[in-house]
């Protein structure tokens, strides 16, 4: 499904993304219909409620003149509107299971041992993946 009409393309910012393939950082258009994509892929969501938070997201992006527009910022903002209509399901499957900047940052500075923060990572990546699941698993909520 495309949403936008090519002409709105020229106009939205570049994303950098990490390519899934190489690793390799990417510069790109912002593409909304990618957030439809996923949304429907990932989460579950009807075309109705995918196309209401694509929609809702893409009128932020579009009008607060981000400098710095990333991947990781955009599931952010998508975490953040599933929430505000009441999507949490939708946004648990969404949400992005990692370390915060900083606290990754002091870890490494920390490390003297390779072998231990692999393994430091590794485990706290499963450990919030699991936790996430039981929160998904244990739902009645579709959504």
């Amino acid at each position: 499904m495309t949403m936008f009409e090519e002409k709105i393309y020229d106009s939205l910012p570049e994303v950098f993304y990490k390519d899934k393939t190489s690793g390799i950082v990417k510069k790109n258009k912002f593409d909304p219909n990618r957030i439809y994509t996923t949304l429907r892929n990932e989460t579950g969501l009807s075309e109705k409620d995918a196309e209401k938070v694509t929609l809702d997201v893409f009128r932020f992006i579009t009008s607060s003149n981000l400098k710095i527009l990333t991947a990781p910022l955009i599931r952010e903002l998508v975490s953040y509107t599933l929430s505000k209509f009441g999507y949490e399901i939708a946004r648990l499957k969404n949400t992005r299971i990692g370390f915060p900047y900083k606290d990754l940052e002091e870890k490494i500075e920390e490390s003297h041992n390779l072998d231990e923060l692999k393994e430091y990572i590794y485990n706290g990546v499963i450990y919030e993946f699991n936790e996430v699941k039981k929160l998904i698993d244990g739902s009645s909520d579709s959504k």
